[in-house]
Order: C-alpha cells, then structure tokens, then sequence
C-alpha cells in the first residue's frame, strides 16, 4: 500500500468577539480544549471584549460526535494518528487565520490564550509559524514535553503565563509540578505560572485579570 499526502483547499470556521478594525489595540486568539466548539468556548470570553480588545476563535479541523454516533459535536486539534501532519497543519491553519485577523487589525497587538488541548496547539506554533505573539495565556492545559529549540526561543520572548487548578481531573497537582520541573531542567525554562481554586474550567476573574495584565 502507497500512503499519498495531498494539499487541499478547505473551508474551517473562525469566531470573533468584538470589533477587528484598525482602532484594535488587542488581538487575541484563542483556542478551545478538546470536544469544545468555538461558538460556546467564545461564550466565557463575550464580557471581557471592549473598545481595544477583540478575540479570534479559529475551531479545530476535526469534528466528531462525543457520545456514539449522534448527539452532541466536538472537535478536537489532533489525535495520536498521522500526529506530525497534524501539527504541520495546525501550523498553516494557524498562519492562514492570523494573517486573515491581522489584515482586519493590522495595528492590534497578538496575543494567544488557550484551554487544554488549545494550549498544546498554541505553545507548539511557537517558532514554526509565522507568527510570535506578545504574550501566551497557558490555561489548564499540558505544555508540550517536545520543544524544538525554535520553539524555546520564542517562549523566551513571549510573556507567559500559565495557570492550573488546584482539583483538576486531567492535570492533577503532580502532573503540574512534573510539567514545571520537565521545563526547568529540559529547556532551562522557569516558566511563569499559578494555580486556583476549581479544576478544568475557566475561572471568571482570574481570567479576566489575566488578560488585562497580559495586555500592559
């Protein structure tokens, strides 16, 4: 059997909350964790929108049903399956939306915020795309434990921070602190991070202090 990879052209859905003009200060994309759909992930981001700030929501490639064959529809990033063409394509994906964005708010500063699997998603464009945002909002998810070295530069000079729940299901307290040490000693990274009270969710303020604090 020959295997063929074949570049094709494809329609994929992209949010926004807000206004993209020119008048934009604020250019945040934002990437959901897996089984989300961006039309209810944008949803925790609506009130945090202003004047300045807009947010970019582009959905992940593959969609699926999240119990049996009918029902509710997730999507997710990526599997295990064809993993290196995966994130190949997220990577063009990525460029394609945020080059779209910036023609809309060419003056807006780039910022990236991610849940779950998002984070993985964002934290692995680092140095591979074409684009290198501000700064990197790491929410809940699992920082990548295969960094090229493009990759480690520009976390150096993207303002990170990264935060965990103290009762999360997925990251439990001592996969946090084994990603946090993986970090330090595997790419000489002390990483910015905290943690709250909850588990895999968004926590309203913190949130939302988050991204102004980000932002100056």
């Amino acid at each position: 059997m020959a295997t063929n990879w074949l570049e094709v052209s494809q329609q994929q859905r992209v949010d926004v909350e807000g206004q993209l003009s020119p008048n934009t200060e604020h250019l945040w994309i934002g990437l959901h964790g897996y089984g989300q759909l961006v039309q209810f992930f944008s949803r925790h981001f609506r009130d945090l929108v202003n004047t300045q700030r807009a947010f970019v929501f582009p959905q992940g490639p593959h969609k699926f049903y999240l119990e049996g064959v009918h029902g509710r529809v997730g999507a997710s990033w990526m599997t295990k399956e064809d993993r290196l063409v995966d994130i190949q394509n997220q990577w063009n994906y990525l460029d394609e939306v945020i080059a779209w964005a910036k023609t809309q708010a060419p003056n807006a500063a780039l910022h990236f915020v991610g849940f779950s699997q998002g984070v993985a998603t964002g934290m692995r464009y680092l140095g591979n795309g074409n684009f290198t945002p501000v700064s990197f909002l790491a929410w809940a998810g699992s920082w990548p434990p295969d960094l090229e070295p493009q990759g480690v530069e520009a976390l150096k000079s993207t303002r990170f921070k990264g935060w965990y729940g103290s009762e999360d299901s997925f990251i439990g307290v001592d996969k946090q602190e084994q990603i946090i040490t993986h970090y330090r000693e595997e790419f000489a990274l002390e990483m910015d991070w905290d943690r709250y009270e909850g588990g895999h969710t968004f926590d309203k303020v913190i949130l939302a202090e988050a991204i102004t604090q980000l932002e100056q």
